[in-house]
């Protein structure tokens, strides 16, 4: 592991443990063990550290969505795929998911221009990509006749409830409870008998 991604890694964990306001650039500098100085060799400062870790979670929640539309052959599999990697990459990177849930309960002030334009972003991507696969869905006649629109909102609120499901139960409740939520939904507007 290089230096640059040890800083990136210890700023990660003292980030989650203590929030942006709490931690210093000293204490990453330490955990890493390496003075100070060092760690403006490979960032500007505690605000550019920061900016890296959440970009870099947002960007790795984006592309696990990505990879499921292009790898499954069917709308239902692509869906829970989705829903599945999306826990599963949550789970794998518990400290980033801590630094997201504090940005969207207590953003800094200097990021909350960057983090709604950021956040705004990500939805937007993923729901062309779930509106893509209602779409398709429909076209193939493994979904009802429906809005499109109207199923990626839903199916964006579904991920969401999971995401705030995680925060309160086990990782095992959490996979049982994605089962249970995925299939109730798929019943609803599946053209499957």
């Amino acid at each position: 592991m290089s230096t640059k991604e040890k800083i990136m890694e210890a700023a990660t964990k003292l980030f989650a443990e203590k929030g942006y306001l709490g931690m210093t650039m000293k204490e990453i500098a330490n955990e890493v063990g390496i003075k100070p100085p060092s760690v403006y060799a490979f960032f500007d400062g505690k605000e550019d550290i920061f900016l890296a870790i959440y970009r870099e979670a947002l960007d790795g929640h984006l592309s696990t969505v990505e990879s499921q539309f292009k790898s499954k052959p069917s709308a239902k599999s692509q869906l829970y795929s989705i829903l599945k990697s999306a826990v599963d990459f949550q789970f794998q990177e518990e400290l980033k998911t801590k630094i997201l849930i504090r940005l969207m309960a207590f953003p800094p002030d200097f990021l909350k221009e960057d983090i709604a334009e950021r956040f705004s972003f990500l939805e937007q991507n993923e729901y062309e990509i779930i509106y893509a696969i209602f779409d398709h869905g429909i076209e193939n006649d493994e979904i009802k006749e429906a809005d499109s629109h109207v199923l990626a909102l839903s199916f964006q609120c579904l991920m969401d409830g999971l995401f705030w499901q995680m925060q309160r139960h086990t990782e095992e409740e959490v996979y049982k409870r994605l089962d249970m939520m995925f299939h109730q939904f798929w019943n609803g507007i599946s053209k499957e008998v």
